[in-house]
């Protein structure tokens, strides 16, 4: 068995995740292991994933990897298909199915990357192929912690501010934005999967260990200037809905699952407790020095957005 931590969580797993934080603590709150999961998919076969709620019960499926079971917060179940690389396996682990049991555990979980400037816990939030991950990178890069990379955990429930959960070191980036974000040689970074580019960069000298208020949360967007605009309250509300993990992830059937009503009381609340603002700026990495200064002097201000 291994042990490990993240997102403030105590880990207990019979598959090795090397990509998280080692831990000596042996009292687990969630068990990864393997198991025969007696789920029957749907007729026709989905053409490379499927996913379906049932009550504090989730079924997560890819082609390429087999299934997963994710229970009431507290486990996961995997039920690999032969023949399955570990390193394959691990890419949904981290990211779908620890966010699902992220989210069964009441947390909102934001489709986000997430760093800390001066203390302040800041998330970027888009869709994808909009940069937050580079976004985060770049700060990162600046000598700011990073937080979490992709899942973005959320306590809304906190009694005095939203607190914003740590992730594990590692940011996944496209190779030309690890050179223009951190002056990496993407060669030397290892591929999140065989076929695809994107790398896995380790970020274990510079991670926040802790749990941090969150302070802002900027919405990125491509427009010809760079500037930082705040957001209305229904349309701060209507971009955490859209660019929260679980629904996107489940698509137009989340809207019939138990937690529905919980997630958007959440994306309200959070609204209500603290800025949201749009982060436009040209579709250009030579810019990213001067976008994520304009991000530090916002975060300095605290008061009116900054403008470039």
């Amino acid at each position: 068995m291994y042990f490990y931590q993240a997102y403030g969580l105590d880990i207990c797993s019979v598959l090795p995740l090397p990509e998280l934080q080692s831990s000596t603590q042996i009292e687990a709150d969630i068990v990864i292991r393997y198991g025969e999961i007696n789920w029957s998919l749907p007729t026709p076969t989905p053409s490379w994933n499927y996913f379906h709620l049932d009550g504090e019960s989730a079924y997560l499926y890819w082609e390429v990897v087999g299934k997963f079971l994710v229970r009431s917060g507290k486990e996961i179940i995997i039920d690999p298909l032969p023949n399955v690389e570990e390193s394959v396996m691990r890419l949904p682990l981290l990211g779908a199915v620890l966010g699902m049991l992220l989210h069964q555990r009441q947390f909102l979980v934001l489709h986000g990357s997430a760093v800390a400037v001066d203390g302040n816990a800041v998330v970027f939030l888009g869709r994808s192929g909009q940069g937050k991950s580079t976004m985060a990178a770049t700060l990162y890069g600046r000598g700011h912690k990073l937080i979490a990379d992709d899942v973005a955990a959320v306590n809304v429930d906190s009694i005095a501010e939203p607190v914003l959960l740590p992730g594990f070191p590692r940011i996944k980036l496209w190779p030309d934005a690890a050179t223009a974000a951190l002056g990496d040689d993407p060669q030397s970074l290892r591929k999140i999967h065989p076929e695809v580019e994107k790398r896995d960069r380790p970020t274990v000298d510079n991670f926040l260990q802790s749990s941090l208020t969150l302070k802002r949360i900027y919405v990125l967007s491509v427009g010809s200037t760079v500037q930082i605009k705040p957001l209305q309250p229904t349309e701060a509300v209507t971009q955490l809905i859209a660019n929260s993990y679980i629904p996107m992830l489940i698509g137009k059937k989340f809207i019939q699952s138990a937690k529905a009503p919980l997630h958007l009381h959440q994306c309200t609340n959070l609204a209500k407790s603290l800025p949201l603002y749009n982060l436009e700026r040209p579709r250009s990495l030579d810019l990213l020095p001067d976008v994520a200064s304009l991000v530090e002097t916002d975060l300095a201000s605290q008061t009116q957005p900054a403008t470039l």
